[in-house]
């Protein structure tokens, strides 16, 4: 059924993987909004029916709406080959199929739930009719490279009328691009002793995906007794992941932190490592975890503080290894597991050292990213940024990057693997230890709230929903005690909630608004034209306080800082790690729990 143009205001607009750029970005607030030939203004209308496909084809996770991981189930056991389907953007889809697909909701919903959308029973069903029509498609699919794409171009009315492509990954045979164990273990030093064993990912046995680059496998030792492992891959830029195995076999152990890899995955066409394999955590991540138990009445203050101790302590241990930061802390980065008493303790994953999300990243990190977005062509997420601001911003980068001895122009994302001693986020990189320390203290501030309010995320994310949404939004207190309050409180100085509110517009379901239009809780709605002048408003306000930070920092660099300087510097007002510690363990000493 047809998305429609009423003759009525239009509320709101739709959101798109295109249009991400138009409000989750900071080059939303200097490029024109596209024209979407409708899509954006749509409204949607009642369904004909309820599509609900009996096709042997899952899907069990999606990326942005534009990327599923679809199985062929009625082809038995597989081997996890991280084999995706890849579709047009939602702004391409016919207008017709909007509101019978869910285009806008496509975007935000990811993991199991995406099976509640039409796109998940329309592409069910058009892979059944597609494969169905391709000779020896078991022997053709088995028989595709690591990472290989099903393309659908076109989407059509008739899902059994839909023309996919099978594309071959070439990017696992680029010269120089995927390296062997033994390529690693010489760049990185290490004895043979040192480095993991290897298997080929052709002897996993495919049971689940969990995220976009996370998938449940079940592997068979000498004895052939199974064992349910995580299988962590990625499919064309194993750079991070190398760097991620690099740091794993760098910590120390720490029963609060992910071990070392228990294998590398291989690729058996040239043996080329192209994942590892982890311990499966069955207790579930934190995300999930918090607001089940809140919502049942099954959390436990006691347990609550163990936990916060626990991810104190794993952040300390990090600091103190050759890993030195951990960058990108959020509850879906923390699992559940049991200590030899029964007892469960918070672990922590993740040893990227890649960029986070807004609402959990520090501002003194989100800042100079965004300063690279608008004056670096290496980092812009928009085309067409206008050359005024790009060079206003390329001369502020330029002058930072200069103050702090790093080198110009900035870099772009790396390709190929080149054994960068803690990865490539510059922002973390241009960081003293103290910064790193304090900003690693922001992010633990957020977790703390969550932890002690029962929530499974710090507030609303603009590019993806979760099951905490709409519930109750940092720093908003209802179960955590005074003093625990004050400590949040502190470590997450310059937090922008605490000074200017919440952002700007907020995204409900598939649709952005203003922030006091969003249609909630007795709220009007704001019309498309109010939600769009918003996004762009906000953005440029937050461009001069990025600005205004940067000239602070370099002014305190050079001992010339001010009064109104040192207020913007916030990140010099919180607790260290060890201070951290220490007040919540004076806490537990006086908490009757």
């Amino acid at each position: 059924m047809a998305g429609s143009m009423p003759d009525t205001v239009v509320k709101g607009f739709n959101i798109a993987n295109k249009l991400r750029i138009n409000y989750v970005f900071a080059c939303a607030g200097f490029i024109p909004f596209p024209d979407t030939n409708g899509y954006a203004e749509y409204v949607d209308v009642p369904k004909i029916s309820t599509l609900q496909s009996s096709s042997p084809w899952i899907i069990e996770y999606s990326g942005f709406g534009i990327s599923y991981a679809a199985i062929p189930t009625f082809l038995g056991c597989l081997p996890p080959s991280r084999i995706d389907v890849v579709i047009p953007d939602q702004t391409q889809w016919p207008a017709s199929l909007w509101s019978q697909l869910d285009a806008r909701d496509s975007v935000h919903v990811n993991g199991p739930r995406v099976n509640s959308l039409g796109i998940s029973s329309y592409l069910r069903d058009g892979l059944q009719s597609w494969s169905d029509s391709v000779g020896n498609f078991a022997d053709v699919y088995r028989g595709l490279p690591f990472g290989s794409t099903i393309l659908l171009k076109n989407l059509t009315e008739d899902p059994s009328s839909l023309n996919f492509q099978i594309l071959p990954n070439k990017a696992v045979t680029e010269p120089g691009l995927f390296l062997s164990s033994e390529e690693l273990r010489t760049l990185w030093g290490y004895d043979e002793s040192d480095m993991p064993s290897t298997i080929p990912f052709t002897k996993l046995r495919r049971l689940k995906q969990l995220s976009s680059e996370i998938i449940l496998v079940s592997v068979s030792d000498e004895t052939k007794e199974e064992a349910v492992m995580v299988f962590k891959s990625t499919r064309s830029n194993p750079a991070k992941t190398y760097h991620e195995i690099k740091m794993l076999l760098a910590l120390e152990p720490a029963e609060t932190i992910l071990g070392r890899p228990r294998h590398l995955v291989t690729i058996p066409c040239n043996g080329s490592v192209c994942g590892f394999l982890m311990i499966y955590y069955e207790g579930g991540n934190l995300e999930d975890v918090l607001s089940a138990r809140r919502l049942s009445g099954t959390l436990i203050h006691r347990q609550q503080l163990s936990w916060a101790l626990d991810l104190t302590t794993s952040l300390i241990h990090i600091q103190k290894s050759p890993v030195k930061f951990y960058s990108d802390l959020r509850l879906d980065q923390l699992v559940l597991s049991r200590r030899p008493d029964g007892s469960e303790k918070l672990v922590l994953l993740d040893m990227e050292q890649s960029r986070n999300v807004y609402n959990w990243a520090p501002p003194e990190i989100y800042y100079l990213e965004w300063i690279a977005e608008l004056g670096s062509r290496a980092y812009a997420r928009a085309r067409d940024l206008p050359k005024n601001i790009m060079a206003k911003y390329q001369s502020i980068l330029d002058r930072y990057l200069q103050s702090r001895d790093f080198p110009v122009p900035l870099q772009g994302r790396k390709h190929h693997y080149d054994n960068a001693a803690n990865g490539w986020y510059w922002p973390w990189l241009t960081s003293t230890p103290t910064e790193q320390d304090a900003g690693m203290v922001y992010m633990l501030g957020k977790a703390l709230w969550c932890l002690f309010e029962g929530i499974g995320d710090a507030d609303v994310v603009l590019g993806r929903s979760g099951i905490s949404d709409g519930q109750q939004r940092f720093p908003e207190f209802k179960r955590t005690s005074s003093e625990l309050q004050q400590l949040i409180k502190k470590c997450t100085a310059g937090a922008r909630e605490w000074g200017d509110g919440h952002i700007k517009i907020y995204r409900r379901e598939g649709k952005v608004f203003p922030l006091g239009k969003t249609g909630l809780h007795g709220e009007p709605e704001g019309t498309f034209d109010e939600s769009k002048q918003a996004v762009t408003q906000f953005w440029r306000t937050e461009m001069q306080k990025a600005e205004d930070f940067v000239k602070a920092r370099m002014r305190h660099d050079g001992n010339e800082a001010g009064n109104r300087d040192l207020e913007l510097l916030h990140y010099l007002q919180r607790p260290t790690l060890q201070e951290v510690l220490l007040a919540l363990k004076q806490y537990q000493g006086r908490a009757i729990l």
